[in-house]
């Protein structure tokens, strides 16, 4: 949640730099932007590493179980915004503001496709948990602050589907015996509705397990089977996340 703020912090300053004619601080911004989306123990290959910690490697874990990978196993979405990076670069060294700043707007709506596709891959998860149907303990903490990082932007959107997928993800937690936190289609359709009124390319948060997300047709039954054999992959793709949900309480209250 912290990381996306700050990507977003950059990249607009960055529009603003460059509207200053300020071209080498601009440029520094969209570097930073990149630093805050990928982090520094991906490593130098292309494409990264799975060692990572931010959205970068969220994107990858989740474009498994959402269809979404690139033939380079890579994430289709992480290459996307990389392209649309470079291409930004290019925006600021001709002094092409009026271009970045439509750039910078096609970043900020692909960003929140690996967090949409960590909110409904938690919402799954959780209705599991809680239904008693698998082992581990549920995403609770993780939905909930991926989805305190969705919900301005899906409120601006459609206010009713924010209310949708904060009565599951947010307002019963920490009580994970709620029943409101058991009704993963609930936050699959609201995103969705939302989504029509948003820049986010729905095809980009793809399917999970029999449900697209686009259309909300699914098949249940392997919904169930494919979101409890994902669990650990997702907390792989988010290791600190739980450990730094504390924080994220103390900072949000």
């Amino acid at each position: 949640m912290v990381t996306h703020m700050s990507i977003q912090e950059k990249i607009h300053t960055a529009v603003e730099y460059c509207k200053s004619n300020d071209f080498d601080n601009a440029a520094s911004a969209l570097d930073s932007a990149v630093a805050y989306l990928i982090g520094s123990i991906e490593g130098e290959e292309d494409g990264g590493s799975y060692d990572g910690n931010l959205i970068y490697m969220l994107a990858k874990r989740m474009c498994v179980h959402f269809g979404t990978c690139a033939a380079t196993n890579n994430a289709q979405v992480n290459e996307h915004i990389i392209s649309l990076f470079y291409a930004g670069q290019g925006e600021v060294e001709a002094g092409a503001c009026g271009s970045l700043s439509k750039t910078v707007n096609k970043i900020d709506a692909a960003l929140l496709v690996p967090l949409i596709q960590g909110v409904i891959f938690a919402s799954l998860e959780n209705e599991l948990y809680f239904e008693a149907r698998t082992t581990s303990e549920g995403l609770f903490p993780e939905g909930y602050v991926l989805s305190q990082s969705i919900l301005p932007i899906i409120n601006d959107a459609l206010p009713s589907a924010a209310k949708d997928i904060q009565s599951v993800m947010v307002d019963g937690f920490p009580n994970q015996t709620s029943p409101a936190a058991a009704n993963h289609m609930k936050v699959i359709l609201a995103i969705r509705d939302a989504l029509r009124y948003t820049a986010v390319d729905c095809d980009q948060v793809g399917s999970i397990a029999g449900v697209n997300v686009c259309t909300g047709a699914f098949d249940a039954s392997e919904v169930r089977k494919s979101a409890s054999r994902s669990a650990s992959l997702f907390l792989s793709a988010f290791p600190t996340l739980a450990a730094t949900t504390a924080l994220a309480l103390v900072i949000l209250r």
